[in-house]
């Protein structure tokens, strides 16, 4: 089961939406849900294994910006 952390989402419209980093940059993608809690949600289309995503994006993240991946504390 594919999973990602439930701070990285966030509504688009009636969707959920996450940005993935792909080359360096955030892309915004547009995810199908399935069972969640309060750590974990299930995807089940819209993102692949292994693909990263932005942990609590805040409003300097948008389509195409540069991120740099940080360390877990």
């Amino acid at each position: 089961m594919l999973t990602a952390p439930a701070g990285a989402f966030f509504r688009k419209g009636d969707d959920w939406a996450v940005f993935a980093i792909q080359d360096g940059r955030a892309r915004g993608a547009i995810v199908k849900t399935g069972h969640r809690n309060s750590r974990f949600v299930e995807i089940l289309s819209g993102l692949a294994e292994g693909d990263q995503v932005v942990l609590h994006p805040s409003d300097r993240i948008s389509e195409g910006v540069a991120v740099a991946q940080r360390e877990a504390q």
